[in-house]
């Protein structure tokens, strides 16, 4: 099955599309991720070129968006063929978030 070059997604009452073209361009604009210094509340991150990047991040600085929800972009990216990561421990990797997964 061929990975799609465009995804859709609604934040509040607009439709975002999402490419990969815009994807790796907002990256170009983010620090990535430093495993050093984690932010202790993201723990999806997305995998552009070498580099992690947080979901939230990279789809609200490549469509604009504002306010868009973990679940969705990490979806958005993974339908667009990017590797999705998350950083779990305890009770994550047994029961999942359910901000993150429902």
């Amino acid at each position: 099955m061929p990975t799609p070059t465009e995804t859709a997604f609604t934040s509040g009452d607009a439709t975002h599309r999402l490419t990969g073209d815009k994807v790796r361009a907002a990256a170009a604009h983010l620090t990535p991720a430093d495993s050093a210094h984690p932010h202790p509340n993201r723990s999806w991150y997305g995998l552009v070129g070498t580099h992690l990047y947080y979901v939230v991040d990279l789809v609200e600085e490549a469509t604009g968006a504002a306010d868009v929800k973990v679940r969705t972009a990490r979806l958005a990216l993974a339908e667009l063929g990017f590797p999705v990561f998350a950083l779990a421990w305890n009770t994550l990797l047994t029961q999942g978030h359910p901000g993150h997964t429902g």
